[in-house]
């Protein structure tokens, strides 16, 4: 027989309104009367109904994270993703939440993944890991009216979007000004896809930088496809670059390796610096100069901002910007006489 809260209370002696206080460890309820409460339960076998209690209060205590879709092998296994999801979780479990993963192979799978959670009632908000431009999981959050937080810089809603960021466009500034302080001209930027917005802020900081020194602004390069391979060989070939700035630290091993295949020398013959001060940075010989993107606190922030907002649904819609760092290591070095 299924032990109810009536039971509870008939061998704890007190109402059942002082049993639902006591599962919410309401402070109306004194200590003694709770320790009455929990032991009589421990001793019925008793299991809180948090499903039944979630529908009457309208509210799942979940957050649902969605991982973006794979372009560089699987996102949950990316060290920064799988560290995101983490501080996100140590926020949620500080304020009682749960979290629950998104994910999909394709666009599609992803978006039927995030709308079976939300009309099943399954979470009360999301976090987004990614911003892409014309991204049809935004949309759908936007046209639903769905809480949310975006980690990253919107392209569409900004003043309806929480949103938590580097200032990527610094940042990729100041990726640059480091290779052209140690002397670097001839300087490339390999970014990670066309439609991440970071990857374009971050262009855009490339770009000033060189303008400002009164050097070669080069177009964007990719590592994708086979034509991408073949226009940076070409890259290497004509302009004879000494520096590259990357899109993030698994992207420089990649770039890493093709130079080292290719017989250059990092940083001897091309200096290299990245984004994220990932793990991957200290795995790869020599080690990456790379930018420290902070990723625990803009993890933790996107969950304590969402959680903020879904207890104080009139608040306004928060923005932040959380600062890098340059963490010089092994892959930058000043630029050899010409």
């Amino acid at each position: 027989m299924t032990v109810t809260i009536k039971d509870v209370a008939r061998e704890a002696g007190v109402a059942t309104s002082t049993v639902s206080r006591t599962l919410k460890d309401s402070p109306l309820i004194s200590e003694d009367t709770k320790v009455k409460v929990r032991h009589a339960m421990q001793k019925l076998g008793y299991t809180p109904n948090f499903a039944a209690q979630n529908l009457a209060n309208k509210s799942t205590q979940t957050i649902g994270v969605i991982l973006p879709v794979a372009t560089m092998g699987n996102p949950a296994q990316n060290p920064l993703f799988l560290e995101m999801i983490q501080e996100i979780g140590v926020v949620c479990n500080e304020q009682k939440y749960m979290i629950s993963l998104a994910t999909g192979k394709t666009m599609a799978e992803l978006k039927e993944s995030v709308r079976l959670m939300h009309q099943r009632k399954l979470v009360d908000g999301f976090i987004l890991l990614y911003s892409e431009a014309k991204d049809p999981i935004r949309k759908f959050l936007h046209d639903e009216k769905i809480p949310y937080a975006l980690l990253g810089k919107p392209d569409v809603y900004e003043n309806e979007t929480i949103y938590i960021d580097n200032d990527n466009r610094l940042s990729g500034k100041s990726a640059t000004d480091c290779l052209i302080h140690h002397g670097h001209e001839r300087i490339g930027f390999v970014g990670l896809t066309p439609s991440q917005m970071v990857d374009k802020e971050r262009y855009k900081g490339y770009s000033d930088a060189l303008r400002d020194a009164n050097l070669t602004v080069h177009p964007e390069l990719y590592f994708e496809t086979p034509t991408d391979f073949m226009a940076f060989q070409e890259f290497l070939e004509e302009t004879k670059p000494t520096g590259l700035v990357v899109g993030d630290d698994r992207l420089a091993l990649r770039v890493l390796q093709y130079l080292q295949l290719d017989q250059y020398k990092v940083p001897d013959d091309i200096s290299l610096i990245s984004f994220n001060n990932s793990v991957f940075a200290t795995l790869s010989h020599p080690f990456l100069t790379t930018i420290d993107i902070h990723v625990q606190e803009l993890a933790r922030q996107a969950a304590a901002l969402l959680i903020r907002q879904l207890h104080e649904p009139s608040a306004l819609l928060p923005k932040m910007i959380v600062p890098h760092e340059v963490i010089e290591r092994e892959t930058v070095m000043r630029v050899r006489g010409e």
